[in-house]
């Protein structure tokens, strides 16, 4: 799904932002309205720029991440990765994060105490969800391909805690503060609970997609850039993100 924001520009078309549904970061509500933190701080640095723009949601990462991988990519921009080798062949990194995430493995709460995680050695045989196209640290994906971990891979990870809390996987790792938001407003909060050592803890970027088409982009990503530098000094960010508990 789509929706487009225009203001004045004298481009010749919008430029396009692509991403997956995940709350609070970026959604649609019931009523075809793009909400979200990520949503606000592209619209106030467009909004500025006065460029109009474009912002896609796809259903799956895998479609999200082969089309930012196409020799012609039909997106310019996508909404908030972590840093990682692979990635970078295909896309820029904003010079500035505008969020920090960590990842937790998530469990049925009813299974208190069951579980424990040092190391991945703790989790054989366990059964544990993953979702194509998701990065979650280079040692998850190893520990998986020499046999420690036993994966149920899918493509959406929207259904992750739907398919915990139907027993057909015990574990899964997920963004931790996104997770806690949508688990609150789904009014479920009270049946998850996650392992206290994160998988991971890092920065997350909005990036600039290497074989976009859209005009100047290079001018584009400098005046990003700039904004997104005096929003985390003047406390707009700040204000942005407090809008949705973080």
């Amino acid at each position: 799904m789509f929706a487009c924001f225009c203001f004045t520009c004298a481009e010749t078309r919008n430029l396009i932002i692509a991403g997956i549904p995940e709350e609070p970061n970026r959604w649609i509500t019931s009523s075809g309205q793009y909400r979200g933190l990520d949503i606000d701080i592209v619209d106030f640095i467009f909004k500025e720029l006065k460029i109009p723009y474009t912002v896609i949601l796809e259903e799956a990462s895998t479609r999200l991440e082969g089309n930012w991988k196409k020799p012609v990519s039909p997106y310019d921009m996508v909404f908030t990765y972590s840093k990682n080798s692979e990635r970078e062949v295909y896309l820029i990194y904003a010079e500035e994060s505008h969020i920090d995430f960590s990842w937790n493995f998530f469990y049925r709460k009813e299974d208190q105490n069951k579980y424990k995680y040092d190391t991945y050695e703790d989790l054989r045989g366990i059964r544990i969800g993953a979702t194509q196209g998701f990065s979650y640290t280079d040692e998850f994906w190893n520990a998986s391909k020499s046999g420690i971990l036993t994966l149920d891979t899918v493509v959406a990870n929207e259904i992750q805690i739907e398919k915990l809390l139907k027993k057909r996987t015990e574990l899964v790792p997920l963004n931790t503060q996104a997770t806690l938001y949508e688990a609150k407003q789904k009014g479920i909060l009270d049946k998850i609970a996650y392992l206290p050592k994160p998988i991971k803890s890092k920065p997350y970027y909005n990036t600039f997609v290497k074989s976009s088409t859209y005009p100047d982009i290079d001018t584009v990503i400098i005046k990003y850039n700039e904004i997104l530098k005096r929003m985390k000094s003047d406390g707009t960010l700040k204000k942005i993100l407090s809008e949705y508990g973080l």
